[in-house]
């Protein structure tokens, strides 16, 4: 069947169309999970445990790293960590033998005075009131520090906590020539393109982008659609995150540069017919925090733009209809395998 043959007004505008209807297709999902019993489980779950200091990190850290050291815990890194109270009233209970780790807590207290008309004040004690045309003020003030002890989620037992959804990767093949033509945009930009043989050599991540060392890296133990929606991510950094580039809002947050990466990763791939929304939309709204549908909002400008010079760069075909099926594995194959600095962004 022959193809009637379209302007680049007609193909632009085909391609605002696509970019617009992948994009309210995530502002959708990502609405729907947040709106989710499980997100919201989640959610409840996390402001119930305690943030803590840089200094406190480092003292939890080490301590930790001595337990698993000593064969106490079985992950050389804690995930969650609270009061001994706290994973009670979650309905796990510390192990016998288990020891609780220091960390430095501030003690507070709140000053009460009494101040009249003409602002003059005075200090209110334990059983003091406010006379008739005076007013109470409470200011909180710190009165020091003491230790308190905590355990890891590593160190309990008992019910299972709530979870995230999780992103589950793509299968299957890519449209032929999709991966190699994101590759080739990434590398002329500068980067080399490479790829390890899992994540563990990347730091846990199916992708890496290290902006010093000029390197995108992709697991190569994937199969191709996931390979090739991980370049995608990638080249969303490379295009829109570049430390020297005036286009970047100063300050942006990783998670922010995450949330836009993986919305270029998914509307590349909806407008080529790629379902990759069991990855993209978890993962989404993990990094955009207890909002998410609003920060995909925010960023859907930046996204569309970066989108359309992708889309416009592929040979492949950019219909939501069915997919290729030819291999594209040229990512995997195009370069040896080496390992990058992890001062990056990845995946």
């Amino acid at each position: 069947m022959s193809r009637r043959n379209v302007s680049p007004e007609e193909a632009a505008a085909a391609r605002a169309q696509r970019i617009e209807a992948a994009q309210a297709v995530l502002a959708d999902a990502v609405a729907g999970i947040r709106d989710g019993d499980d997100w919201k489980g989640f959610l409840g779950f996390q402001s119930k445990l305690h943030a803590y200091s840089a200094n406190n990190c480092l003292l939890l850290t080490s301590q930790y790293a001595r337990k698993y050291e000593q064969g106490l815990v079985a992950t050389p890194l804690p995930t969650y960590v609270a009061s001994y109270r706290r994973w009670r009233e979650l309905g796990r209970q510390v192990e016998r033998g288990q020891s609780g780790m220091a960390i430095i807590a501030p003690m507070r207290g709140v000053r009460r005075e009494a101040v009249d008309a003409e602002g003059n004040t005075r200090r209110l004690g334990k059983d003091d009131q406010a006379a008739p045309g005076e007013q109470e003020t409470k200011t909180s003030f710190m009165r020091g520090f003491t230790v308190e002890k905590v355990f890891a989620l590593e160190q309990t037992t008992g019910e299972p906590l709530p979870e995230p959804p999780r992103p589950k990767l793509l299968e299957g093949q890519a449209p032929a020539g999709l991966g190699e033509a994101v590759m080739r945009l990434i590398e002329s930009h500068g980067f080399t393109v490479a790829t390890v043989a899992n994540a563990g050599l990347i730091g846990g991540a199916n992708g890496l982008t290290a902006w010093r060392e000029r390197t995108v890296t992709v697991r190569a133990d994937m199969d191709d659609a996931a390979m090739v929606r991980t370049l995608l991510h990638e080249a969303g950094h490379v295009l829109l995150h570049s430390p020297d580039d005036d286009s970047t809002p100063p300050g942006m947050p990783r998670s922010r540069m995450e949330v836009e990466a993986e919305s270029v990763a998914f509307v590349v791939a909806h407008a080529h017919g790629m379902d990759a929304g069991e990855y993209s939309f978890p993962y989404v709204v993990s990094w955009a925090g207890p909002e998410p549908d609003e920060v995909v909002a925010k960023t859907a400008t930046r996204v569309a733009r970066v989108a359309k010079q992708i889309i416009a760069a592929s040979p492949a075909e950019h219909t939501d209809g069915g997919r290729p099926v030819l291999p594209a594995r040229q990512i995997a194959e195009a370069v040896e395998p080496e390992q990058v600095n992890r001062e990056a962004v990845g995946v």
